[in-house]
């Protein structure tokens, strides 16, 4: 069983908070985000440092991004869908969709295509059964 340190995330969390840089994002950027450690079986950062990709989905003002995780996991779970990026195939997680301050945003690993971000979407609004 993985035992999560809400104690290291706690420290490393006040931290981000204190940082005044933002990062400048764009709507289809793969990046690395700090998500932390998270409740029962809402999707974690990885490692120490609480890290894993994420699809930026839309910005929201200079402060915030709407996001949807990634991983190399593959689970045949409601809302979680085969991503082909690069030549790896990994998993999106429009389940675990999320809001997250910029603050949290980190490296840019690349960026997908028009195209790729409108599947995402269609995902999205299938899962959540949206009419938008």
């Amino acid at each position: 069983m993985h035992i999560k340190d809400f104690d290291l995330w706690n420290k490393i969390k006040k931290e981000i908070n204190e940082h005044q840089d933002k990062p400048f994002i764009r709507k289809r950027e793969i990046r690395w985000a700090v998500l932390g450690v998270n409740v029962g079986s809402e999707i974690d950062g990885k490692d120490k440092s609480f890290t894993r990709p994420v699809v930026i989905i839309d910005t929201i003002g200079k402060t915030t991004a709407l996001v949807v995780p990634i991983t190399s996991k593959h689970k045949e779970i409601p809302g979680r869908f085969e991503f082909k990026w690069k030549d790896n195939i990994n998993s999106i997680c429009v389940n675990q969709m999320k809001v997250i301050s910029t603050k949290r945003i980190l490296d840019r690993k690349g960026k997908i295509s028009e195209n790729k971000l409108k599947d995402i979407k269609e995902k999205i609004k299938d899962f959540y059964r949206l009419d938008l």
